[in-house]
């Protein structure tokens, strides 16, 4: 089996989808990540209130290549708490951000 080479360097424009289910929950372009693990730091920061299973979708439109993986994710509030969107300490170039797709997790 060949191993795909899906690099990222500093300065390419990745495009993340993350999907819970059949829902899109957060979407958000980086364009100032340098690797792979960078860019789930990220996007576990981004999403620090919400926990289960979801899929992560990437696109690097510099490189040419697309790839998705599944992502597990743990929920750095109480379960009391409701989920909130904390600020990105990452730059990126732009943030979708859906509260309506994220209501049911604030129960």
């Amino acid at each position: 089996m060949k191993k795909l080479n899906h690099k990222i360097e500093y300065g390419d424009r990745i495009f993340a989808r993350l999907t819970m289910g059949q829902r899109t929950v957060f979407e958000f372009v980086a364009d100032r990540v340098a690797d792979l693990s960078e860019l789930l730091a990220q996007l576990r920061y981004l999403t620090g209130g919400m926990k289960g299973l979801a899929t992560l979708h990437l696109r690097n439109q510099n490189k040419g290549w697309s790839m998705q993986r599944p992502i597990m994710l743990y929920s750095r509030t109480a379960p009391s708490s409701p989920a909130t969107r904390p600020v990105s300490p990452f730059t990126t170039s732009g943030t979708a951000y859906n509260p309506s797709v994220l209501a049911h997790l604030a129960l």
